[in-house]
């Protein structure tokens, strides 16, 4: 039986979600994936797009509906999508808060959430009917791996942009004398910055992210106020990375990682005080619960398990086993 061709359908974040869906369908579908991006990629296309974005829009629209036997996989949800016709083969991951309406989601068979706390705002015909679960977010093995070097020589840093939410933690932290390293956009950009503006450094390609894990002991993770529940996609990276990672507690949470044997959590800024300075003075248990976050990560939370959660029942098990 021969393998379906496979449609993912995502925007082109510059190394982000869909660049390694993509990764993981062509090592599963070698020579039968092809990547529509939702947004433009190249200087020419971007002037049409900024000039008529709905006729770009219609245009895609067009190119999916071509492929009446493919497998097409969305991220996220474009209004123009409600023109394409009803497939079961048809599947979409809505990626944090969800923005759709009692029709858009009409033309998809499978329909997941990243974040189980926002089910209630789906459409009800779809939540009944074609609703899957949630489908959280993970880690590509190939990517997302320990970076070889030498030993860490900082104690702590974050990787992620600015939020409400993550605000108030960076600013205790350096209210309390410690200098974790700060990257992302608030750099020269935010009042934070200019506080203590060697401890923030500007955004980096994914390709440089596991580079910074390996200079630190620990990593921090703040949810965006976005994450009703579960966890987000930084939880994930940093257990491949194999760094010992203190994140903020989001419920089900718990479901992806064990606290205290695979991860750290705190709730508020006593939490974080301690959980920091017990992974700084144990380096061997902190060693031992990255390890083990890594080993979880391996055998539940790759995007070769997420995607065969989507694919199952539309491709031969035998297609999705080699890769679990």
């Amino acid at each position: 039986m021969a393998e379906p061709r496979v449609i993912l359908v995502a925007k082109p974040w510059k190394g982000g979600l869909g660049r390694y869906l993509f990764l993981a369908l062509q090592n599963m579908f070698a020579g039968r994936v092809q990547w529509l991006p939702t947004h433009p990629g190249w200087t020419r296309e971007r002037i049409g797009y900024g000039i008529d974005r709905a006729s770009w829009h219609r245009a895609l629209v067009r190119r999916i509906g071509g492929y009446k036997d493919a497998i097409c996989i969305f991220v996220n949800h474009l209004p123009a999508f409600r023109e394409l016709p009803f497939r079961e083969q048809h599947v979409i991951w809505i990626t944090d808060r969800p923005r759709v309406q009692a029709d858009d989601l009409a033309p998809f068979g499978r329909i997941f959430l990243s974040d189980p706390g926002y089910a209630r705002d789906l459409p009800e015909t779809a939540r009944l009917d074609r609703y899957e679960g949630e489908l959280g977010f993970a880690h590509h093995p190939e990517i997302h791996r320990p970076v070889a070097g030498p030993p860490p020589s900082r104690e702590l840093c974050f990787v992620g942009n600015r939020d409400p939410r993550r605000d108030p933690y960076l600013e205790f932290l350096l209210s309390s004398g410690r200098c974790p390293t700060i990257v992302g956009n608030y750099f020269l950009t935010r009042g934070l910055f200019w506080r203590r503006p060697w401890c923030f450094r500007p955004s980096v390609s994914y390709a440089a992210t596991g580079r910074i894990y390996a200079r630190h002991h620990v990593a921090l993770n703040v949810h965006a106020r976005v994450v009703r529940e579960g966890t987000n996609m930084r939880t994930f990276e940093c257990a491949g990375y194999q760094i010992p990672l203190l994140a903020e507690y989001s419920p089900g949470i718990e479901r992806c990682f064990e606290p205290g044997r695979e991860i750290v959590l705190f709730r508020n800024n006593d939490e974080l005080s301690q959980g920091l300075g017990r992974l700084i003075a144990d380096e061997r248990w902190a060693q031992e619960l990255a390890r083990a976050a890594r080993r979880r990560a391996l055998a539940e939370h790759t995007y070769y398990h997420r995607l065969a959660r989507m694919l199952g029942g539309l491709v031969p098990r035998d297609t999705l086993r080699p890769w679990l």
